[in-house]
């Protein structure tokens, strides 16, 4: 294992280090006159369950980010392993075509998550945007779509350890 030296840490040692924290993959998405605005996330958690909160992190440039600022909602759609496409899709802004329900949730997707915006940090390059869940919305029973090591991944069950051998 390498250590940074005193001057600090460089953004692509950072990027490298980051990219050995798996993480799960959800679309973040609002629907507002302009149609449904939709971008991908790795960066997306719990942060309280009374009241329940979520907290996930935006680039500044991202168009929907603004979307969501001006509309003062959104919706978390959080993907299977079939989603893939879809994370690719929104990853790039492309939005247009793909299927959202009322609540602008990704059809298929595991679970959504219709949230009020309650507030925005700047931090860097990117925002925190903390949301009040109000509304919840189990979908498809499937195994998650992962992102680890800058590839998509399916998870893989540990096996269970055997029982213990006998003296």
């Amino acid at each position: 294992m390498t250590q940074s030296g005193t001057e600090g840490v460089s953004a692509p040692e950072f990027r490298e280090a980051m990219s050995r924290w798996a993480s799960g993959v959800a679309v973040v998405s609002v629907r507002d006159t302009d149609g449904v605005a939709a971008t991908t996330v790795s960066s997306f958690s719990s942060l309280s369950l009374t009241p329940p909160l979520i907290v996930l992190s935006l680039q500044q440039s991202s168009r929907t980010l603004k979307r969501v600022e001006a509309a003062r909602r959104f919706s978390v759609s959080v993907l299977s392993t079939s989603q893939r496409d879809v994370s690719v899709r929104c990853a790039k802004g492309e939005a247009e075509g793909l299927v959202f329900d009322e609540s602008t949730f990704v059809q298929d997707s595991l679970v959504g998550l219709a949230c009020a915006l309650l507030d925005v940090h700047r931090y860097g390059d990117h925002l925190l945007l903390v949301g009040r869940v109000e509304r919840i919305q189990r979908g498809a029973e499937a195994e998650p779509l992962l992102y680890w090591n800058r590839a998509y991944r399916a998870l893989t069950a540990h096996p269970e350890p055997g029982p213990a051998p006998k003296s």
